[in-house]
């Protein structure tokens, strides 16, 4: 399925349906080069606090950095 990120952006989702829940989580990704750009999640059925189609999360992946250890932020020496 085709879907947009908070940010716009198209790409081609791969979901999953929580039973209990009715809600379908969606981790999208570009669809030329793969890359993850972020999830949503979608109220498929009636019922709860939300009507059905009703996105209820969204995010976006806009930056990404390699670092050498592990709690260091990208851009902090040592």
């Amino acid at each position: 399925m085709v879907v947009q990120d908070a940010a716009g952006r198209h790409g081609v989702a791969v979901a999953r349906l929580d039973e209990t829940s009715g809600e379908r989580m969606e981790w999208i990704f570009d669809r030329k080069t793969h890359v993850f750009l972020g999830e949503r999640s979608v109220q498929v059925r009636e019922g709860g606090a939300f009507e059905r189609g009703t996105v209820t999360s969204t995010s976006a992946i806009m930056k990404r950095a390699v670092v050498d250890d592990i709690k260091q932020i990208p851009g902090e020496n040592g």
